[in-house]
């Protein structure tokens, strides 16, 4: 089952702005039952460039392309905060990794 991994940027005096999108976005798209389970749902750092954010959710069996559409959504509203950015990629697990080299991951 994919994991979708959202990294985010901002600089510091962003803050208040970006928490105001943030809890307009979950108002606007709550999060869907049945498309994902998260394994962390929000990680912040502070760095000398700014804040970090990070999340993972593995999708549910059959449910990758709902679930990556509904955070490619959920994303857009950030589109307007100066200075964010973010990396949206999808990870596999190690038995899916190694299933798409014809091979079975070994007993951990």
């Amino acid at each position: 089952m994919p994991i979708i991994v959202i990294d985010n940027q901002y600089p510091h005096y962003k803050n208040k702005e970006v928490v105001e999108v943030w809890l307009r976005a979950l108002e606007k798209h709550p999060q869907p039952e049945g498309l994902f389970t998260p394994l962390v749902q929000t990680m912040v750092k502070s760095t000398k460039a700014g804040l970090n954010v990070f999340s993972a959710y593995q999708t549910n069996p059959g449910k990758y392309e709902e679930a990556r559409a509904y955070f490619a959504e959920f994303m857009t509203e950030f589109f307007e905060v100066e200075g964010y950015s973010y990396d949206f990629s999808t990870w596999m697990t190690i038995e899916e990794a190694m299933g798409s080299i014809g091979q079975k991951a070994p007993e951990r």
